[in-house]
């Protein structure tokens, strides 16, 4: 029986919730509004208004009408007697007959005020009119029955019969009404807190150790690309490199700790092709590619970043680079080339030392057909000429290229990005990048925002980027978690290391 997952809070990030919520925000007043419009059509068809008509009597003394009861107990077992002669059944089937009806078409109530001669009556009906009728009817009728029963008091009459303006319940209604849009809003609130829960996203470091099977390489936290008010103002898209000045001394030094577990394969394992994926679109894989490659290039004379996703190419775009028509690594795949051909595609930047070869958009048709064998001649010919190729690659979710190159590379990373796919899908991606004939190095965690950043700015660090994929071919996983680990200690025989720097 399979163990049944115990829920670590370590594994939440609240600021992963938060936007959770605010996100999915329509549905909160979405429900408010239904809670208070059906609470309205339930008054409307199972609530019956009620009015009241109210009567205040003084109980005196029939020898002298002018003065009350010396005795407190004498005037409240009078009272009491009094009031249950008004509600009884006599009382109001005379009052009926008065009104010409077969039945009394109203409640009585009593109250009597303690240490008073004071006898207050409330009738109740469906409407003010005939409340006021009822409680006439009661003050004509009563005299003959209360003079044979109480002798030696009379009820006089000093205020009423009153008519009601509003009806009994429409301040407790309007009071239901104004409650019900709140308590359907915090019940949607608390509705999507768990369904935030068990979305089982990666949200935290921590988490991630719990929730994936591989090695957590490094963790990119979120870093603000615009820091001057010029740049705030301006809201242009821009990338974050290392190159740039503004970029912080945490974010760079996180992507010089990942270059080391590359170097660190590479002279172990003689590994030069390393593929950079993601699970889904938009998880920043494309920039955490372009920085490691600048990150080599400002060690190593011969590193090459390689956009080979055909599908919708960023580091053009990362590195603000036009793409010469009919240069673009599509070009060489499945085709003859010659050396010249490849050499004259492959741009050099003298700044950053870093050799790139930029890709144009392929059919989709052609892309289908693509196999390991297409890319073998154009990537054994850049091993001859680059000690470092880093691949930046489409999302493994969205296509298939990416198990293709995986097969064609000699060591992948998959780049996960905060609260973006399920632990599942993660898992399953690198059980595909462990299957495959590289070695998977491990994962890094990008984009990691936390709640004690908006108190301690300086405590979270990272990037983000604002190029997405936009592929519309939809998403999505359909298949299960295996539930076999597999070693990621792959060894990769018979690759030498041909460094021409």
């Amino acid at each position: 029986m399979e163990e049944k997952k115990r829920i670590q809070w370590s594994d939440f990030e609240p600021l992963c919730i938060i936007r959770f919520v605010l996100r999915h925000f329509w549905m909160v007043f979405l429900t408010a509004l239904i809670a208070a419009m059906g609470l309205y059509l339930v008054q409307g068809l199972f609530m019956t208004a009620s009015f009241n008509s109210t009567v205040t009597f003084a109980i005196t003394s029939r020898n002298s009408a002018s003065s009350s009861f010396s005795s407190t107990a004498a005037t409240t077992t009078v009272a009491s007697r009094m009031g249950e002669l008004l509600s009884s059944d006599i009382v109001q089937n005379a009052a009926a007959k008065r009104m010409g009806l077969s039945s009394f078409p109203a409640q009585v109530s009593i109250q009597s005020p303690s240490n008073t001669n004071i006898l207050i009556m409330d009738v109740t009906a469906s409407s003010p009119e005939l409340a006021y009728k009822s409680a006439l009817a009661i003050m004509d009728c009563h005299t003959e029955y209360s003079q044979s029963v109480f002798s030696s008091v009379v009820l006089n009459n000093i205020n009423g019969p009153t008519i009601a303006s509003t009806a009994n319940s429409s301040s407790s209604r309007a009071l239901l009404l104004q409650i019900a849009a709140p308590i359907g809003a915090a019940a949607m609130i608390v509705l999507l807190i768990m369904l935030a829960i068990q979305a089982d996203t990666i949200q935290t470091p921590t988490g991630a150790k719990h929730q994936v099977e591989g090695k957590q390489l490094a963790t990119i936290f979120h870093e603000r690309k615009n820091r001057t008010l010029r740049s705030v103002l301006k809201r242009r898209k821009k990338s974050l490199l290392i190159t740039d000045p503004t970029c912080s001394f945490y974010y760079t030094e996180t992507i010089h700790q990942l270059r080391i577990f590359i170097e660190r394969a590479h002279d172990k394992q003689h590994a030069q092709l390393f593929l950079i994926t993601s699970c889904s679109e938009n998880e920043g894989k494309s920039t955490v590619a372009a920085n490691i490659a600048l990150s080599l290039a400002q060690k190593h004379r011969k590193v090459l970043l390689l956009d080979a996703d055909l599908r919708k190419p960023a580091q053009s775009l990362i590195f603000e680079e036009p793409v010469e028509s009919g240069n673009g690594f599509g070009r060489f795949l499945a085709k003859d080339f010659t050396e010249a051909d490849l050499d004259k595609a492959i741009v050099h930047s003298e700044a950053s030392n870093l050799y790139t070869l930029y890709s144009e958009s392929v059919r989709r048709k052609k892309m289908e057909s693509l196999t390991t064998e297409s890319f073998a001649p154009v990537l054994e010919m850049l091993r001859k000429k680059f000690s470092y190729i880093i691949i930046d690659t489409p999302p493994m979710g969205l296509f298939a290229d990416t198990e293709v190159l995986a097969d064609a590379s000699d060591a992948s990373i998959l780049v996960v990005k905060q609260d973006q796919v399920s632990a599942i899908a993660v898992n399953d991606a690198i059980d595909t990048l462990m299957e495959s004939k590289s070695v998977f190095l491990g994962y890094v965690l990008n984009n990691i925002r936390s709640i004690r950043s908006i108190a301690l700015p300086s405590a979270d660090y990272g990037y983000g980027y604002g190029y997405g994929y936009g592929y519309g071919y939809g998403y999505g996983y359909g298949y299960g978690r295996k539930k076999d680990k597999r070693s990621s200690s792959k060894n990769v025989a018979g690759k030498e290391e041909k460094n021409h720097g």
